[in-house]
């Protein structure tokens, strides 16, 4: 069963309880996602949960500082690194918060950005299109406009 609720912006949202697949392999949930997903898990809660001892190779690495309400661009590229790699290695990915409405989908929303050759804006309606109760970063974090001035990704020189 799904249930709505109202956002900050006023939209009803609906709740989902599965996974949400933004780019071929690559998805966008919540805790309870993570917990049954079979690939490799990105847990971008500000704060390591002690449950994750229970999903051994998850990887956590916050996206969000609290004390500057910013997102740590640093650690997005990062975070979406990897997940670019077990993609290349064939291995679906869960990017995932604890509901998959902000961090997790700012964290899709970013991978689609430096490995979609997506704007940012286009990246987020495209996780919007299968994740509507998403909320975008201007909804809930003042400092979101460092995500517009990051520079380009560096890119490997392997040939790619």
């Amino acid at each position: 069963m799904t249930t709505s609720r109202k956002s900050n912006s006023g939209r009803a949202k609906k709740s989902s309880s599965n996974p949400s697949e933004i780019a071929d392999g690559v998805f966008v949930g919540g805790w309870k996602d993570a917990t049954s997903f079979a690939g490799a898990r990105f847990c971008v809660l500000d704060e390591r949960p002690e449950e994750l001892d229970e999903m051994p190779g998850t990887e956590h690495l916050p996206i969000y500082d609290g004390t500057t309400d910013a997102p740590k661009v640093e650690n997005l590229d990062r975070i979406t690194e990897m997940a670019h790699r077990a993609r290349e290695q064939g291995t679906p990915v869960l990017l995932f918060c604890g509901h998959g409405v902000r961090r997790g989908s700012l964290a899709g929303a970013w991978y689609l950005h430096r490995y979609g050759n997506l704007t940012l804006d286009q990246a987020f309606e495209r996780v919007a299109a299968v994740r509507p109760q998403i909320e975008r970063p201007e909804e809930w974090m003042k400092g979101w406009k460092v995500l517009l001035e990051a520079p380009p990704p560096r890119r490997r020189s392997n040939g790619r």
